[in-house]
């Protein structure tokens, strides 16, 4: 994933915590949790994938 589908992918999900916080009336609070799912997104799950990948081509 390139750096600028990475940036524009947290953007999104920060926008949707932005707006979720609207209506709970914790704009912040949800920001941030937009963010850190955005992030969660675009590099963890991506490396744990890959590290699967390199563990189950080892084991054979």
């Amino acid at each position: 994933m390139k750096q600028l589908d990475q940036s524009f992918t947290i953007g999104i999900f920060g926008l949707i915590g932005l707006f979720i916080g609207l209506f709970v009336k914790n704009i912040m609070v949800w920001t941030f949790v937009g963010i850190a799912v955005g992030y969660v997104v675009t590099f963890w799950i991506p490396y744990f994938k890959k590290q699967h990948q390199l563990r189950k081509k080892n084991a054979k």
